[in-house]
């Protein structure tokens, strides 16, 4: 018996889901790719069992899709397309401009506090950017706290349940902006500069405005990137 067959069945299907996608995340199995179960079960080292789970998961989350019919039919990493982009930024968009809303509602201690994690974030990520050669990896942990950060913040369990469901599936965008887009991190990182002055005022309706404007705005300038190379030939 391997190592991976005696690890727990759970534990197994939840890490080959994590690496099968963070490959998908970051184009190493690009649009288009074929996604065969046996050939990747082997790739990974582990069962089939396990891999078709995690292949099922990433057709829930639509990462992958079935391409043609009965036997010819196929599964596929999905295309990235510009309305995709709209879509799930904007409903990200919703979601945290909701929970923005909710933050800038906090009393003037947690705010403060607040406010302050989120100004750190922001320069930190206005500082990497600011490099030659910047670390996506890096600008993206810090675009990914700094909206975590008031998510958490002001966001209840339904709205954090949702925004948890919904987010992981614009991470192929976020990842595809930050590789793609570098010039404009610095513009995002002005764009949250506002997000924060309104949360400090405690400026509800500005803050939600200024975090919608925020993933509109990105979206724009991620959709007109993929028109330029294609929605099939991002990578």
């Amino acid at each position: 018996m391997t190592k991976a067959a005696r690890r727990p069945r759970r534990e197994l299907i939840a890490e080959t889901y994590q690496r099968l996608r963070q490959l998908i995340v970051e184009g190493h199995l690009g649009p288009g790719a074929r996604l065969v179960e046996a050939e990747l079960a082997a790739r990974f080292g582990v069962s089939r069992t396990p891999m078709r789970t995690a292949l099922y998961l990433l057709h829930q989350e639509g990462y992958a899709e079935v391409r043609g019919e009965g036997r010819q039919s196929r599964l596929t990493v999905t295309p990235m397309t510009q309305q995709d982009a709209i879509e799930l930024f904007g409903i990200v968009g919703e979601v945290e401009g909701l929970a923005a809303r909710w933050a800038a509602g906090l009393d003037d201690a947690a705010r403060g506090a607040l406010v302050g994690e989120l100004e750190a974030l922001n320069h930190a990520m206005a500082a990497e950017a600011s490099q030659a050669t910047a670390n996506a990896a890096e600008t993206i942990r810090l675009d990914t706290a700094f909206h975590r950060t008031y998510v958490q913040a002001g966001a209840g369990r339904r709205l954090r349940s949702v925004h948890d469901s919904i987010k992981p599936q614009a991470d192929r965008f976020i990842y595809l902006y930050h590789t793609t887009l570098t010039t404009a991190i610095a513009v995002s990182t002005r764009e949250h500069a506002v997000i924060i002055t309104a949360i400090a005022n405690g400026d509800a309706a500005g803050a939600q405005r200024a975090v919608q404007s925020n993933w509109e705005n990105a979206a724009a300038r991620l959709s007109t990137s993929i028109a330029r190379v294609g929605e099939r030939g991002v990578w």
